[in-house]
């Protein structure tokens, strides 16, 4: 559903002036009577034709009734219309299907319009910004614990934030009580379970199968798990015990620094968008899963670039972390060195002062972030004696995080929300 501001925004702008076509191209053309035009391709219009033959609308679904394979691709209208009553499109077609499209729906639909073109990329929720030091210390949003617990305008706002921005932060959960992560992950979506487990917990101790455990000191600039095929698409620490010194987390915005490299050291980025990496990780993890403690042994490998690109030459994904790098095997020998030397670069970039976020999370802060954009850290802790620095977290995917972001907007009305069907 379409917010009712939206709505009423469109009805008093124009109403439908004229329809004319199909022409050869089977392209129906709409003239509204504020002068703006649509070019409608016929067979979308039937297609995407809001009527009970063609769609399945109830509160379970929004499901298409039609099957591509009983499609018929070819069929024609018997005859278009304006209903200047309705303010409606009308098509009979000649299987008898009667379409009746109301003028908001085609102006928010309509191909031919930028403006419109522009409001349907936004229900993918991509981020249009990157962000160095000065313009995420502006706009970092941070929200209420309590108020995320309990009102749904803030759940979304801050789900939102993250997929913008690539990461937010909530303030003031009670101090030193498991459980935090829990009960966001089950106002947020499904937790992703890796082979940490659905909620793990990051503190130093012996035997760590983790560099994140196995000391006090800094760690390098990362992204969670490039040994997986999949990674997790966004991360979530909750901080239980502070450090007394230190412990500080840093991000980076690694699709920043890719464009950053894009214009200044064009190689660089060549090289790091089209060779591939290997990434391994060997060793076990325990877990306690339904009250059991379980130990899983791993070997995990998996192969990526560390700037991907879409189909529209954007960045899209960052994969760059301290898994061990092996084997170059569809890589020239002469070219490693080249390989290495990007990386360098990358890394260098990546720690520039222009390009990093640095803040303390207090006992009860979470910070959730993109996983497959941001690369994260934290710097070296001393702790208070007898007390051990403690986060617990858990991972989360896109498309539950951004399906809630959609639900919210269609359950609270919102004015970005828009139709699925």
């Amino acid at each position: 559903m379409l917010s009712a501001l939206v709505i009423r925004n469109l009805r008093n702008a124009s109403k439908l002036a004229s329809v004319a076509g199909p022409n050869s191209d089977r392209i129906v053309n709409i003239k509204w009577s504020d002068g703006k035009t649509g070019e409608f391709p016929l067979i979308w219009l039937r297609d995407t034709s809001p009527d009970a033959a063609t769609y399945t609308i109830s509160p379970a679904m929004t499901a298409r009734n039609l099957t591509m394979l009983e499609f018929d691709v070819e069929q024609k209208a018997k005859k278009l219309w304006i209903d200047e009553s309705g303010d409606s499109l009308k098509i009979e077609w000649e299987s008898g299907i009667l379409s009746t499209f109301p003028s908001e729906w085609l102006q928010i639909r309509n191909p031919s319009d930028q403006e419109a073109r522009k409001r349907r990329r936004k229900v993918y929720l991509f981020p249009e910004e990157t962000w160095g030091k000065e313009e995420i210390e502006r706009k970092l949003k941070r929200f209420s614990h309590e108020e995320f617990m309990k009102n749904d305008r803030v759940v979304h706002d801050f789900l939102e934030a993250v997929c913008i921005d690539g990461i937010a932060v909530l303030k003031g959960a009670p101090k030193g009580v498991k459980g935090a992560v829990e009960d966001i992950g089950e106002r947020t979506g499904m937790i992703k379970r890796t082979h940490f487990g659905m909620v793990f917990e990051v503190s130093t101790k012996a035997d760590a199968s983790n560099m994140a455990y196995a000391s006090n000191g800094g760690l390098p600039f990362h992204t969670d798990f490039p040994s997986l095929s999949h990674p997790p698409q966004l991360q979530m620490l909750h901080m239980l015990q502070s450090a007394e010194e230190g412990g500080n987390s840093l991000f980076v915005d690694g699709f920043h620094v890719a464009e950053q490299l894009r214009v200044e050291n064009p190689e660089v980025f060549r090289i790091l968008t089209t060779q591939s990496m290997e990434y391994i990780e060997e060793g076990y993890d325990v877990h306690e899963i339904n009250g059991k403690t379980v130990r899983f042994d791993y070997d995990m490998c998996a192969r990526h670039k560390v700037i991907r690109l879409n189909d529209e030459g954007k960045v899209n994904k960052i994969q760059f972390g301290n898994a061990m790098r092996s084997w170059f095997y569809d890589c020239e020998p002469r070219e490693v060195q080249n390989v290495y030397r990007a990386m360098k670069t990358f890394t260098e970039h990546c720690y520039q002062p222009r390009n990093v976020l640095k803040f303390r999370l207090e006992d009860g802060d979470t910070v959730l972030w993109a996983n497959q954009r941001l690369l994260h850290t934290r710097d070296g802790f001393k702790n208070a004696p007898g007390k051990s620095r403690t986060l617990t977290g858990c991972y989360f995917d896109w498309d539950i995080v951004k399906s809630r972001v959609r639900f919210l907007r269609d359950k609270l009305s919102l004015e970005q929300n828009q139709p699925s069907a």
